[in-house]
């Protein structure tokens, strides 16, 4: 439509566009007028070559009213399509200075040739030329993309969904639909917090929503016919300038992977209180038997064997009750009754508890200045010391150094109390630092010196954590020890 007008207002038989293919920079022939148009479009130009390459290398405009004089016509077109040119005014096709093609206008009519006039009128008709082309390039560009991503969503075993900033489903695939529980079709608009607020959300919906941090992780329960348990992970998407524009949610059925961890929990809980009666007279009995002098001193093995029996039963005691702590945890049935404590004197009470473990294990804890400064703590006593004791014990027990230390320390921010537990150990090698919170899991042996244990104090301290609104961050060098640190909420 361009090219038609722009022969009309420069009084032109025809005219052509071409366009640069910027792979083999040459010029193709996109748009002809009249009958030779697809004849013309199979006709390539190397830059420079007729007056077409000419215009396009130099990025001037040119008026040739005698192609016949010109030395840089070329009679390829009007071989091919037995067309005469007569006169040909051609200009360069610009988009933001970088060149798209050029605009030829064929054969002015009537006898004069063309004019400055007419060459200023047909670059202003080349400019929009381009704008027009540009647009239609990202038109397609975008269109092709949105049909890419269209793609990847309804191809994802995950259920995925876009929704603008108040929550309203702009893009989902079925896999997500199906969770959700809406029609394939006429989803639109549908706002994700109610959906979710038909299911047993954990966070809430209304928190989801208003949450700051860039990523936040959900679960949502359905008990309504058959129980499904989703999983999923909301993130928000900025603009290049920073502005909020959506949130992108990625969902999947955790349903049957819930069913067997309860399976796991209860079988684990059953076996740890069973354990338990048999610990009871063995950690009963061992001490009464190591205070028959008379029979110990006639037979020194006797001692040694009951010795060990009771260290070995004691130790076995306090995995089974971590066990039996865990497995509680996992199943939520531990509640957290918080109240205020100082913090110095809950630390104190900790170490005084750890006191023959510190003394053995020849550690010295130490309670920085910054602890007495801490405003009043609001824990749940037990949990706390569950939490601290836990992370001493791991600052002692993997440490091998003959001098081992350990530094607790604190800030206070905000609403929060930080608690640091920093050892002269020997760090955490950095691909390990996002497994030492799973559950059953170690450090190897060869490594840590530490063959006791079964991989859930650390666990069992980012649960107890978390139970308190907090969360548990470690830094660690190799050869320059390791600090955890837990928040807990301070009193208001």
């Amino acid at each position: 439509m361009v090219l038609q007008l722009a022969a009309q207002v420069v009084e032109a038989e025809t005219g052509s566009l071409l366009l640069l293919d910027e792979k083999s920079n040459e010029l193709v022939f996109d748009i002809a007028l009249g009958d030779a148009g697809k004849e013309l479009k199979t006709i390539r130009l190397k830059m420079g070559e007729g007056i077409a390459g000419w215009v396009a290398k130099e990025n001037k405009p040119l008026i040739v009213n005698d192609p016949n004089k010109d030395p840089r016509w070329t009679k390829r077109g009007d071989q091919k399509t037995k067309f005469v040119t007569r006169s040909i005014l051609c200009v360069p096709m610009n988009y933001q200075k970088k060149l798209m093609g050029v605009v030829q206008a064929i054969n002015r009519k009537g006898e004069k040739g063309f004019s400055e006039d007419d060459r200023a009128l047909l670059e202003a008709f080349a400019s929009q030329a381009a704008v027009a082309i540009q647009n239609a390039r990202l038109f397609s560009s975008v269109r092709e993309e949105k049909e890419k991503v269209e793609t990847i969503f309804s191809q994802m075993t995950e259920g995925a969904a876009f929704c603008n900033e108040d929550g309203q489903l702009l893009l989902a695939n079925p896999a997500a639909l199906h969770l959700l529980g809406l029609p394939e079709k006429d989803y639109s608009g549908t706002s994700l917090w109610k959906t979710l607020q038909k299911m047993e959300c954990t966070p809430p919906p209304d928190m989801l929503k208003t949450v700051k941090d860039s990523q936040v992780s959900f679960e949502a329960v359905r008990k309504e016919g058959k129980t499904l348990v989703v999983s999923g992970m909301i993130k928000k998407i900025s603009s290049d300038r920073g502005g909020r524009i959506g949130h992108l949610v990625v969902m999947r059925d955790v349903t049957a992977e819930k069913k067997e961890e309860k399976i796991k929990r209860d079988f684990l809980s059953l076996m740890s209180h069973k354990l338990k009666t048999p610990l009871v007279a063995i950690t009963g009995y061992t001490p009464m038997l190591l205070e028959e002098e008379e029979v110990l001193k006639a037979q020194p093995f006797f001692r040694k064997a009951i010795t060990a029996i009771h260290e070995q039963g004691m130790h076995l005691k306090q995995l089974v009750e971590k066990l039996i702590s865990f497995s509680m945890v996992e199943a939520q049935d531990l509640k957290v009754e918080t109240k205020p404590y100082e913090v110095t004197r809950l630390l104190e009470d900790i170490l005084t508890s750890m006191t023959t473990y510190i003394g053995d294990e020849k550690a010295r804890v130490i309670l920085g200045p910054s602890i007495k400064t801490l405003p009043p703590i609001l824990v749940d006593y037990d949990k706390f010391k569950e939490v601290m004791k836990g992370l001493i014990e791991n600052g002692v027990k993997f440490n091998r150094n003959e001098a081992k230390e350990v530094v607790v320390s604190g800030r206070h921010e905000a609403s929060r109390i930080f608690l640091s537990v920093k050892d002269n150990g020997p760090g955490i090698p950095g691909e390990e630092l996002d497994k030492i919170f799973q559950k059953f899991y170690q450090v190897e042996e060869s490594f840590t010196g530490q063959v006791e244990g079964a991989g859930l104090g650390l666990a069992l301290v980012k649960r107890m954590v978390e139970m308190h609104g907090g969360a548990v961050k470690v830094i660690s060098a190799l050869g320059k020890g390791s600090t955890f640190t837990v928040d807990f909420p301070a009193k208001a």
